[in-house]
């Protein structure tokens, strides 16, 4: 019977891909700790220190589809220990005198930990490919629509006129760093760690150093340069960048989100096939915008959850450690989740050009209220060229009259401007300034950039 949503068969993949699932199930990290026993003793093997033979049927053996769960729990519940169950199931599998070369000299949280890093190591390149996608289809929208004037808006209000490309532009723009971030971090963080109980290697005396090498040689990992059962600084670094992540696609679907309400109605949502409401059959809910900033926001707190385990007791300290248990593997399934439904979002994207252009215009004029203040500036001081244009503004707006109309009331600017003059400047499209550039200029270097990755 399944609890979490995770694995709610109704709701899974709202919050969740199958694949990131997997990659976190309980049958994979048990695999996963069995495949850092393995490439332990392999490891030990090619050093002399344990059988080439135990080495040998150690890895035949290691399969966990093959172990007793139940019995595994049976254990842990006598025990109150996280891994010697498994281990104890594992070395009845062997069912041979090599079994006692399983888990020679490493303690638990070298085997947890290293497995932890080979499971972020998946779900890092299924994040990066994912991203990347999205990168391509941001890019997309922003050079389609580089030139689509629509309005620019500061605290919730009409501002300028910009283009939607330039919007989208400042969205991939932000994403590109948030890729590169990523990238930046791989080397940093996908490090295993077999040091022994307290870190100082001395099961394996003067052969440590080998051991961790050849260990993390065969794993894929990097090595790190101390041990880290406490320095929780990677795995916080991990979380961080799930949430980072997450907020810059939250912030993508709060913006369609808004931009689709009624009464904007500039962008729409794919809704092919889907029903808004169980009672009101005209609605078209943003449903794919809804789960994007639900989701960021469970990510963003697993985020501060690690960021507490980073206050760890000692050389060991399992209140903490244990937490990253539970986040890690739930944010990643869940920005599994919040980038599927970003990618079928930026994918269908309806974007109402017409529609756009018409809200340019709602506020008759005053969209252009900083061009035409520039045009009063060549025969007023600043100051007051801005006090006659506020003022005009103001009264436009409490009488839902056009701008020229009120400006061409007050006596001093009719004296210097003709209507025509005020008229002339109040196309949105006049008005862009380096917005299309902008969007272009983007969109190319994010090309650049993917190049390398798209032939990989």
């Amino acid at each position: 019977m399944s609890v979490h949503f995770i694995d709610n068969t109704v709701f899974g993949d709202s919050v969740g891909t199958a694949e990131m699932r997997h990659i976190f199930s309980e049958t994979r990290s048990l695999q996963r700790w069995l495949d850092v026993e393995v490439a332990l003793a392999k490891a030990q093997a090619s050093l002399g220190m344990i059988p080439a033979a135990a080495a040998e049927l150690i890895a035949a053996k290691a399969d966990a589809s093959q172990l007793d769960l139940e019995a595994v729990k049976a254990h842990g519940k006598r025990t109150g220990h996280s891994l010697l169950g498994v281990l104890a199931e594992f070395r009845g599998l062997i069912a041979h005198d090599h079994a006692r070369y399983v888990h020679f000299g490493a303690t638990t949280q070298d085997i947890i930990d290293t497995a932890l890093m080979l499971q972020v190591k998946d779900a890092f390149d299924m994040v990066m490919d994912r991203l990347e996608n999205i990168l391509h289809l941001v890019g997309e929208l922003a050079e389609k629509h580089a030139a689509t004037v629509m309005v620019g808006r500061t605290h919730g209000g009409h501002a300028l006129p910009i283009t939607f490309g330039f919007k989208a532009s400042i969205w991939l723009s932000e994403l590109s760093r948030q890729f590169d971030r990523w990238q930046q971090a791989r080397e940093r963080i996908l490090v295993g760690n077999m040091t022994g109980a307290v870190g100082t290697f001395a099961a394996w005396g003067h052969r440590g150093f080998e051991v961790q090498e050849k260990t993390m040689a065969e794993l894929g990992l990097g090595v790190p340069e101390t041990c880290w059962h406490s320095s929780r600084d990677r795995v916080a670094e991990i979380a961080a960048l799930c949430a980072l992540l997450a907020g810059s696609a939250a912030r993508i679907g709060h913006e369609i989100y808004n931009l689709s309400k009624t009464e904007v109605r500039e962008l729409v949502e794919p809704s092919a096939g889907k029903i808004g409401s169980s009672t009101m059959p005209h609605k078209r809910n943003p449903v794919h915008s809804e789960w994007v900033m639900l989701l960021e926001r469970h990510i963003r707190y697993n985020a501060t959850l690690c960021l507490e385990a980073m206050s760890q007791e000692n050389e060991r300290d399992a209140s903490h450690w244990k937490n990253e248990w539970i986040a890690v593997p739930e944010s990643f399934v869940y920005l599994s989740g919040l980038l599927n439904h970003l990618t079928v979002l930026l994918g269908g994207l309806t974007v109402d050009a017409r529609r756009m252009m018409e809200n340019t215009r709602m506020l008759k004029g005053m969209l252009l209220s900083e061009q035409v203040m520039f045009l009063l500036e060549k025969h007023f001081p600043l100051p007051m060229a801005h006090a006659k244009v506020y003022q005009a503004s103001m009264r436009a707006m409490d009488s839902d009259t056009m701008l020229a109309d009120e400006l061409m009331a007050d006596a001093e600017v009719a004296a210097k401007c003709s209507r025509a003059d005020i008229e002339g400047l109040l196309d949105p499209a006049g008005y862009l300034g380096e917005a299309e550039a902008v969007a272009r200029r983007v969109k190319a270097r994010i090309d650049r950039q993917l190049i390398p990755h798209a032939t990989k």
